[in-house]
């Protein structure tokens, strides 16, 4: 009896130990794709004798989206990023190489891009990545806006209100349509880069470049503006509101920089977008200037514009209907 005892407990023991194999080898599974990558530290000092302090590290970061067609789809960001903060002064300088991959083993490499830039960061919901270049002092994060899938430069713009992580401009979501997302975004004379700006008018200063974009970039507005003597334009203040003019606009949602048009819900003609206002206020010396465009037929309608004394919009990019 003491034999079957011990016959049965080991049995016991043996299946136990099957099955825990078993399930060891089911968590680990197949890997399907891996990559891995190197974080460096150094400290140094330059020729002038100011200490330096370079990081380099490998980042992932992934986007998934889903629809009818392709079903579920996970996007893989791999990139690497070199950075440069000296001791003695502000700023950072730094260079970040990225790609884009899909597929059910991340075989397919969409595209990459090398570009100086700080920080490089994925969205959550939308089908787009931003890179960052810092700068030094005054200087404002130039940010680019890029469709996930191909790589194109959909926009550049600042960020008024200086978040830490910065994934997009302010967008427009139409609700159960298969219009996309529409991007506008602004840049100033303070950028690190993309001051493309032109002539300004007689009497003013270029301070602004206000872009509209959605697929690719629709319009770019330049504002120009009296500016006092020993002054430099400001922008004080960015933020998008719902328009009173346009129907049903109380029903629109606003989600920090990003508008839900509830208004327009499932529309499909993209002439319908409508029913938010660009509110900018700056000041260059002479006091407060606030101007107001509407957004109206999946444009921004200078028509419609408020435009303060002092300040002029001209038009730099104006693509037809849209």
């Amino acid at each position: 009896m003491k034999t079957k005892h011990i016959h049965k407990i080991s049995k016991g023991i043996t299946l136990l130990i099957v099955l825990s194999c078993m399930a060891a080898l089911a968590a680990a599974g197949q890997i399907l794709y891996e990559s891995s990558g190197i974080s460096s530290f150094k400290l140094k000092q330059a020729e002038d004798g100011s200490r330096v302090i370079q990081r380099t590290s490998q980042d992932y970061q992934t986007y998934r989206s889903y629809s009818e067609v392709d079903g579920d789809q996970l996007y893989l960001i791999g990139s690497v990023k070199t950075t440069e903060q000296y001791l003695n002064a502000e700023g950072i300088s730094g260079s970040i190489s990225w790609s884009v991959r899909k597929g059910e083993r991340l075989e397919q490499v969409l595209w990459g891009k090398t570009e100086s830039a700080t920080e490089l960061n994925v969205h959550d919901s939308y089908p787009v990545l931003v890179s960052g270049l810092g700068g030094c002092c005054a200087e404002m994060t130039g940010y680019r806006l890029f469709n996930l899938e191909d790589g194109r430069l959909l926009m550049s713009f600042n960020d008024f209100k200086y978040r830490a992580r910065v994934t997009q401009p302010f967008s427009l979501e139409v609700p159960n349509s298969n219009l996309g997302i529409r991007y506008i975004g602004m840049i100033s004379q303070d950028s690190t880069r993309d001051r493309d700006f032109v002539t300004p008018a007689a009497g003013k200063s270029a301070v602004l470049l206000i872009k509209y974009a959605n697929e690719m970039l629709r319009q770019k507005l330049q504002v120009d503006m009296e500016v006092a003597d020993g002054y430099a334009a400001s922008v004080l203040e960015a933020k998008l509101e719902k328009d009173p003019a346009a129907p049903n606009s109380d029903k629109i949602e606003f989600r920090e920089d990003q508008a839900t048009l509830w208004n327009i819900d499932g529309a499909t003609n993209p002439a319908q977008i409508s029913g938010v206002i660009l509110t900018v206020v700056m000041d260059a010396g002479l006091g407060q200037k606030t101007i107001k465009i509407p957004v109206k037929n999946d444009r921004l309608d200078l028509g419609s514009a408020q435009i303060p004394g002092g300040v002029s919009i001209q038009p730099l990019v104006q693509l037809g209907v849209f």
